[in-house]
């Protein structure tokens, strides 16, 4: 299957906004963990929301730097499959076997993920009384947004 440039510069924008929205979540997360450090020992004061609230951002965070990695076909090779097998032909096919392993796994993710999110939906939050499945919500649209990328690249590394 051969994919134009369209593809590949959708791939791009797919992996960019991720790294983009991985970096406001890295600054708010950090924010979030300094605010409540501060709160608790100078004011020895507890925001209601110091567990749930970093917690909910460093799962969604976990979950959108995943995108990039499948994107950039980065999770299986790591840089080390082009040092470990030197002829091409078998480095070309275990790519293609690595790309659906990807595909598999993340669809996978993708129905699961679906399910968990349907299923807790209605339980909430201690603190902040929020969807439990918020934080499953990170399941099926990360790893779908990461399908997409990893389709629209086509198996190109």
């Amino acid at each position: 299957m051969t994919l134009g440039t369209g593809s590949l510069c959708a791939a791009t924008l797919i992996d960019r906004a991720a790294r983009w929205f991985g970096a406001a979540l890295v600054a708010g997360f950090a924010a979030m963990v300094v605010y409540v450090v501060i709160s608790r020992y100078l004011f020895s004061s507890t925001p209601r929301w110091a567990e749930e609230l970093p917690r909910l951002a460093l799962v969604w965070l976990t979950f959108v730097g995943a995108i990039s990695g499948f994107v950039r076909g980065s999770h299986f090779r790591a840089g080390l499959l082009d040092l470990i097998v030197m002829p091409p032909m078998l480095r070309r096919g275990l790519a293609v076997l690595a790309w659906l392993a990807s595909f598999v796994f993340l669809a996978v993710f993708i129905l699961t993920g679906w399910k968990l999110t349907a299923i807790t939906w209605s339980h909430q939050t201690t603190a902040l009384s929020l969807p439990v499945g918020l934080f499953y919500l990170s399941l099926p649209v990360c790893c779908g947004l990461a399908l997409l990328g990893l389709i629209l690249k086509g198996g190109r590394t």
